[in-house]
């Protein structure tokens, strides 16, 4: 054993369910040993940090969104009347949404790899 290239051990306890999970996972891999599988799923993942900014802001403009057509629909809704100002103010939410929903599938595409830099223009 002096000639290992492994020398550090580690110990890992799991709950029933997760001992469960990773069983599962394990039978499904086709590695023919635990160990194999284990260290699979350790050094060969690459491991993404998100910046979860884009989506909170995404999320904001949804809701901004959502609001100025409620607001819409109801001034229509009692006057019949509705304004140019507020349909250009829903443009320009709606082209900000969409500069972030293409700003967010670049970065997925250079994070995956694709081999591929196409995505649609706005």
């Amino acid at each position: 054993m002096a000639n290992r290239t492994r020398n550090n051990g580690m110990y890992l306890m799991l709950s029933d369910d997760e001992l469960e999970i990773l069983n599962k996972k394990y039978e499904l891999s086709g590695c023919k040993t635990l160990r194999r599988f284990i260290m699979k799923c350790i050094l060969e993942k690459d491991i993404f940090v998100l910046d979860m900014k884009v989506f909170k802001e995404m999320s904001a403009n949804i809701g901004r969104i959502t609001g100025s057509i409620n607001q819409i629909a109801k001034r229509v809704n009692s006057t019949s009347i509705i304004y140019k100002d507020d349909i250009n103010d829903l443009k320009k939410l709606l082209e900000k949404q969409g500069k972030d929903i293409y700003f967010l599938r670049k970065k997925l595409y250079e994070l995956g790899n694709l081999g591929t830099n196409y995505t649609e223009k706005i």
